[in-house]
This record gives structure tokens, C-alpha cells and sequence, in this order.
């Protein structure tokens, strides 16, 4: 990916040599650069891993009658992820408020198609969101999250077919180093579901929704990161914007068709507590920061930082619920992933 920083480098004459305070300057801004990059990646991974397990919490030891709209949730922080994405529009512009209007009239009143194009991914990712409920209300926290690192492969076949990435046999060795630990950590898993044996829980639906999000996962990432990069001069706030206006919409049909007469009854936030508030804000900033990571990363290190958490969650996992276990299997497996990770990034693109 080209920066900023290059497009105007190039545009020296070739003959033109830096002189020390600007060699000086560069190294800075270079080191400025990879120190955004870290902190948007840890912070993402910190808001991942308690939203992991604030979800796993909520929908573990909360009665039936007394739970929380799942959609209500997705729907709300959609909402607020456009707020916050107008505020950081209105940011870039020193919150003058006439350039912010001029700039949302012309590329997001304006532009339809543009809208239109974005309504794809949000649709996308809405689904993504809800399925994740399903996962997490069938699966430990500790499983959902190591398996949900199959998205990299479905990330990796799509980003071939929609942005001609090639990849090194190094990197596709991280992938199949990521397979073996997946399928490490589901030996674990069923060893440990035979043995606690828990009615209210189906490993099989589980794994049917992490599948099923591992691909809506790779899909969206993939078509988002390519309207990121097109070349147009438009804001990543209007991109973001474009696409939580539609998952408002995508996530409010969601809302009325499996929630509708469970609202109209009990009210939108019925059961909700301070803890079901952490995961509304947890997953609307923790998009916002997803966004940030496919514009100046790529979805690929979105996917492997993702699973910089399993460590925090597995450990946390053990000791906030009951018969989880760090078994052989659940370590040689998040080791493995682990290792993947660090393969992965250790090769240049």
C-alpha cells in the first residue's frame, strides 16, 4: 500500500538527496507510523477480547426472561459507530461545521451508488454481528475466538479474487499452521464438552455460525478494504458512514422480524445492564478501529491481530467461567496459532 508519505516522495526529482534533518525527519515519521500501527492493533485486540467475553458472560448467566435483544445490541452500536464516524469527519475538518456539511452533501447525500456499493458489507457484516451471538451462546469464549481465525483463510482466497493478491509459500505455511491449531484447540473442545456435559449448549450450531462467519468475515473485509483503496479521494469517515447508515437500516429489519414482539412487549432495552452497555460500546469503537486496520494494514492483519486475544481470553476465560480448562490440546493449539501469526509477519509482502 502507498502512503501519504510516498506519493509526495515521488514526486521528487530522482536526483534530489535528503539532507540529515530530513533523513531525521523520515526515520521519525516512519517510526510514527509503525507506532500507530501497534496502537491500533492492540487497542482493537483489547476491545475484541472483552467483548468476547462480555458476550460469553451475558448469554451465559442471564435467564431467559430477563436476556437482552441479541439484534437490539447489533442495531445500536451500528447507530452510534455513524455518530462517531461523523464526529471524526468533523474532526479532520477542525469542526468547521460548513465543510463538514459541504463534504457529507457532496460525497454522501450526493452519491447513491456510492451508498449503494456500501450497503454490501454492512448487510454483510450485520449478519457477521448476529451469527456471532449464535457462536458464542454454543461455544466457550476460549474455542469461539481460536476458531474464528479460520476468517484468514476465507480472507486470503477472497483478497486473491477481488484485489489479485498473491501470497509466498511462507505465508501459506502461516496458514496451514493456523489450520493446526484450529484443529488442535476443537480436540480440546470436544474433550471438554464430553465432559461437562452442558445441556444449554450445541457445539454443532457453534460451529455451523463460526463457519458461517468466518465467510461473511472474509467477504466483507475484503469488498470494504477494496472501496477503501480506490483510488478516490473520498473520507474513510463518508466510507464508514456510508456503510453503518445501511447496517442501521439492514440491522433494524433484523430487530423487528426476530425481536419485534419481544420489544413491543418488554421495550428495545429490556435487560439491559452496565455490563450489556460495555459490549454496545465495545463493538461500536471496536469497528471504528477495524476500519483504521483495513485502510492502513490490509484484512489479513486484521485477522491475525484478532488472534493476538486468544491468549487473554483463554486465561481469563478459566478464571471468570466454570469447567473451562486449559487442556494440552488448547495450548498446543493456541501456541501453534500464535506462531502462525509471528511466520506471517516475519516475510515482507
Amino acid at each position: 500500500m502507498v502512503s501519504k508519505r510516498d506519493d509526495e516522495e515521488s514526486l521528487l526529482p530522482t536526483s534530489a538527496k535528503l539532507t540529515v534533518p530530513q533523513k531525521r525527519h523520515a526515520a521519525q515519521s516512519g517510526q510514527s507510523s509503525f507506532q500507530f500501527k501497534v496502537y491500533v492493533i492492540t487497542s482493537m485486540t483489547i476491545l475484541w477480547t472483552g467483548y468476547t467475553l462480555l458476550v460469553r458472560h451475558t448469554r451465559s448467566t442471564t435467564s431467559k426472561e430477563n436476556m437482552y435483544s441479541a439484534t437490539s445490541v447489533v442495531c445500536l452500536a451500528e447507530t452510534i459507530k455513524f455518530f462517531i464516524a461523523f464526529l471524526l469527519l468533523s474532526h479532520d475538518h477542525n469542526h468547521n461545521m460548513n465543510e463538514v456539511i459541504i463534504t457529507v452533501k457532496r460525497d454522501f447525500i450526493n452519491k447513491p451508488m456510492d451508498l449503494l456499493k456500501m450497503s454490501v458489507p454492512s448487510i454483510t457484516y450485520a449478519l457477521q454481528n448476529n451469527l456471532d451471538f449464535v457462536a458464542l451462546s454454543n461455544l466457550s469464549a476460549g474455542v469461539y475466538q481460536v476458531t474464528t481465525q479460520l476468517k484468514v483463510v476465507t480472507t486470503a482466497l477472497f483478497m486473491m479474487a477481488f484485489l489479485g493478491r498473491k501470497f509466498s509459500k511462507t505465508r501459506w505455511v502461516a496458514i496451514f499452521m493456523l489450520f493446526a491449531g484450529v484443529a488442535a484447540v476443537q480436540l480440546n473442545n470436544i474433550d471438554q464438552n464430553s465432559a461437562a456435559g452442558r445441556p444449554t449448549e450445541n457445539p454443532v450450531i457453534g460451529l455451523v455460525a463460526v463457519l458461517a462467519t468466518c465467510v461473511t468475515a472474509g467477504f466483507a473485509g475484503v469488498y470494504f478494504e477494496m472501496m477503501l483503496k480506490d483510488g478516490t479521494p473520498t473520507s474513510l469517515w463518508i466510507r464508514n458512514m456510508q456503510m453503518y447508515f445501511c447496517g442501521i437500516l439492514s440491522t433494524f429489519v433484523g430487530v423487528a422480524v426476530k425481536d419485534g414482539a419481544q420489544i413491543q412487549e418488554k421495550g428495545f432495552f429490556y435487560g439491559y445492564n452496565a455490563e450489556v452497555w460495555a459490549i454496545v460500546l465495545s463493538l461500536s469503537v471496536g469497528g471504528i478501529y477495524i476500519s483504521l486496520v483495513m485502510k492502513y494494514l490490509d484484512n489479513l492483519h486484521k485477522s491475525f491481530a484478532s488472534s493476538i486475544s486468544i491468549i487473554l481470553v483463554v486465561l481469563l476465560s478459566v478464571m471468570l467461567f466454570e469447567n473451562v480448562t486449559l487442556g494440552l490440546f488448547f495450548v498446543f493449539g493456541s501456541v501453534i496459532v500464535c506462531g502462525a501469526v509471528v511466520l506471517y509477519n516475519s516475510v515482507p509482502e
